[in-house]
């Protein structure tokens, strides 16, 4: 029996064949999760557009006459948790582009195209729609329609996490005059609570603005860098600072904690020994990176190196009167050469690498610049320590590269990793410069 008004045409999804796992070879496993990726996208873009038919049966102006309200639900999402037992962060994706990815957003079309393909999640199109918001004044639909088109080529091999923060980005690229007061409200969020617990314990918690999480997290990252997988070391003293961080026996989270405290202990008793003892030979440093011409003339935005906010030209003024400056020129995207006999690269080198790349490039990898170590692109011959031959990787993928046997190759539209078996992995700079 066929619903007046309501195609009924159906696709068929199909599972793969999961008996047996434990005797098939890793490329058939890995093969199987694709192909259940790829079902589960099918059937979660049609729970996405029935979430979307629900939250507006489910109108705030209806009331308690809304269909959420007659399930016993007091939001459509609380009503799609019930319905389908999914969690409510994955309620609120469904009906988040049930509503928004529509013919009344004709600026999200390519998200809606591929979510329905199924080549897009609808983790990945929440984020998405999230991030770009929609028109104004100031922006048109059809400069929203182009974010689209390109965040859904991005997400291709991008996390949800990192497509919504590429969404956010784009969104405040648009609409550079905001940026001040977007970066006023996140400061305005800022918070310190702590309050003591039954157990005679402190609970601390925290919310920072992105200058203030630049700071500490970057003195703690600093200091544990060795324990969370930051660069290896040459000189035998920092080697041996390096071991015995990593054989503490201390967790991760019980050294960030004795690190903020000793970083409050040492700033009460501050002295040059007790610096370098504390952090070893780098010493903490927040970078913002800012175009020359934008820095002059007060023009553009800002942003400070691990960070994902963007932040007002006028905040770069600040820091660069308060802290100095090292300047990295740039040409286009690409930072000047600075030298090339050395074994080792420079510091200079390093800083104007990290201010390409913003972190480990390799595909969707989150490790902040600190958390890198320079690579030789193409192997060492006694005159190639060059900035162009230079690119900096996170610990694991930096072994990834020379113990599994890949390398590095250009093509047309950049860098990429390539397996042993030709599988390409893109290295990305993750600076919002070079986007």
């Amino acid at each position: 029996m066929q619903t007046p008004g309501v195609d009924t045409s159906t696709t068929v999804v199909v599972l793969p064949d999961v008996s047996g796992l434990g005797a098939v070879s890793d490329e058939v496993l890995l093969e199987l999760q694709r192909e259940s990726g790829a079902a589960r996208r099918r059937v979660d873009a049609v729970v996405a557009a029935i979430s979307g038919e629900l939250a507006r049966r489910s109108a705030r102006e209806l009331g308690q006459g809304g269909l959420a309200a007659r399930t016993g639900a007091r939001t459509p999402e609380k009503a799609v948790q019930q319905l389908t037992g999914v969690s409510l962060t994955e309620a609120k994706a469904f009906v988040t582009v049930g509503t928004a990815v529509t013919e009344e957003s004709p600026w999200l079309a390519p998200v809606a195209d591929a979510v329905h393909s199924g080549d897009l999640s609808v983790a990945t199109a929440a984020g998405i729609a999230r991030g770009l918001g929609s028109p104004t004044a100031d922006i048109a639909a059809d400069d929203l329609l182009d974010a689209a088109a390109g965040l859904v080529e991005f997400a291709r091999d991008a996390s949800p996490e990192s497509t919504a923060v590429a969404a956010r980005q784009a969104r405040e690229r648009l609409d550079v005059t905001r940026i001040a007061d977007l970066e006023e409200h996140r400061r305005s969020q800022r918070s310190l609570t702590w309050s003591p617990l039954p157990d005679g314990t402190t609970r601390m918690t925290a919310i920072l603005d992105p200058e203030s999480a630049a700071i500490i997290t970057g003195a703690i990252d600093t200091i544990t860098s060795p324990r969370r997988g930051g660069p290896r070391f040459v000189d035998p003293t920092d080697q041996d600072r390096a071991a015995m961080l990593d054989a503490d026996p201390r967790t991760l989270p019980q050294l960030n904690l004795d690190a903020l405290v000793d970083i409050v202990r040492l700033a009460t008793r501050a002295s040059t020994t007790d610096v370098k003892e504390l952090f070893g030979v780098q010493s903490p440093a927040v970078r913002i990176h800012v175009q020359a011409a934008d820095l002059q003339h007060g023009t553009g935005f800002s942003y400070i190196e691990g960070q994902t906010a963007f932040l007002s030209t006028a905040t770069a003024q600040r820091l660069a009167c308060d802290t100095g400056w090292l300047p990295v020129v740039f040409d286009g995207a690409t930072p000047i050469d600075v030298g090339h006999t050395q074994r080792l690269h420079t510091p200079r080198q390093r800083t104007a690498a990290t201010s390409h790349w913003n972190g480990c490039p390799w595909g969707d990898c989150d490790r902040p610049p600190a958390m890198t170590e320079m690579h030789h692109i193409q192997a060492f011959n006694g005159s190639n320590t060059t900035l162009d031959n230079a690119i900096p990787l996170c610990r694991f993928h930096h072994m990834q590269l020379h113990n599994n046997h890949w390398h590095i190759h250009q093509r047309p539209h950049g860098l990429v990793a390539i397996s042993p078996t030709g599988e390409e992995v893109p290295l990305r700079p993750k600076t919002p410069f070079a986007t």
